[in-house]
């Protein structure tokens, strides 16, 4: 079993021995990467990205500087800094880890970033793009019913209990919530209170920079280009403002997302006014399950650790999916 946790624990770069920020995410369109890509134009490295190796990327020059040998290999349609041939010079042992893992699997960096999104608009996006590659049903409900992976839950299920793990780990560690929403609102005032909370030493010219290199059309404008190279077959970025669910699904819809979220949004900030479903206590079998799950992705778990407790509140009330 290939171990995450070690892999993407410490970023094996000369100079670098610890992540010293971290920006988690759902595995969902959330917009994290555009945060990421920031903070890369900033100054600050985020060594293998999401757990790839990208130990091949970069060449590091005698003054210290890194340049981007990847090539055109995608990345860039995600981080748009990483544009092959290009020279960067980063910060001083500052770097980024960025993931979509659980909290407590990682050493927990000096600061730590959770960047969300409304969750009825993260699974809509994610079927939305998935329904034009022809990879998932046209029934919404259906998609969001479905097993997550190789995991025992559902996407919708998926989403919700990792939410609801980190909004415990919140609860007892100074954890920074992002929300797509206010980015796309303000990008260049949501990167600077970020900056700012992360006592990154930044001027006004270089958040502007930084945000502008970021942008939605930046993004897209590299996929583009890549698509036209033949590098990628298909357009990854939709690029749609927020509340695209609640414009397009029928009401039945969201207030049968609504219920299933309500604990979340309300600790999100996202004030929809729904009452929380009925929930059952925790499933043993279903604990052992997700346990299971989480070895099989390469994250070895005791039932002892933090995160395996908070995994029994976390799901309660979910049931199992095994189709």
């Amino acid at each position: 079993m290939h171990d995450l946790t070690r892999f993407h624990a410490v970023p094996d770069r000369p100079g670098y021995d610890r992540y010293t920020i971290e920006i988690a995410s759902p595995e969902l369109p959330c917009g994290a990467s555009w945060l990421a890509n920031c903070l890369i134009e900033l100054g600050v490295p985020a060594w293998k990205p999401w757990g790839s190796d990208d130990a091949t990327h970069w060449a590091t020059g005698d003054d210290g500087s890194h340049r981007y040998v990847g090539g055109d290999n995608g990345w860039s349609r995600l981080l748009p800094a990483l544009r092959d041939g290009r020279t960067l010079r980063f910060r001083a042992g500052a770097c980024v880890r960025v993931h979509h893992v659980w909290p407590g699997v990682y050493p927990a960096a000096a600061r730590r970033v959770l960047f969300v999104r409304d969750p009825c608009d993260a699974l809509y996006s994610d079927w939305r793009r998935h329904l034009a590659h022809a990879g998932t049903t046209p029934d919404f409900r259906a998609y969001c019913n479905a097993r997550y992976f190789h995991y025992p839950l559902s996407r919708r299920d998926y989403l919700r209990v990792f939410l609801r793990s980190w909004r415990h780990e919140a609860e007892r560690a100074d954890i920074r919530v992002v929300r797509f929403e206010d980015y796309r609102a303000d990008a260049l005032a949501t990167l600077a209170g970020v900056a700012a909370w992360l006592g990154l030493d930044t001027t006004p010219g270089e958040l502007a920079r930084a945000a502008d290199a970021s942008s939605v059309e930046r993004v897209k404008a590299e996929d583009r280009r890549l698509l036209g190279l033949g590098v990628v077959d298909r357009t990854l970025l939709r690029g749609e403002p927020p509340g695209e669910s609640t414009r397009e699904l029928d009401a039945p819809t969201i207030a049968w997302l609504r219920g299933a979220f309500a604990d979340v949004d309300d600790w999100l900030g996202y004030a929809t006014g729904a009452s929380p479903v009925a929930e059952r206590p925790c499933d043993d079998g279903l604990h052992e399950a997700v346990i299971g799950a989480l070895h099989a992705a390469g994250i070895p778990l005791a039932r002892s650790d933090r995160l395996a407790l908070v995994l029994r509140d976390a799901l309660a009330g979910v049931t199992r999916t095994d189709a």
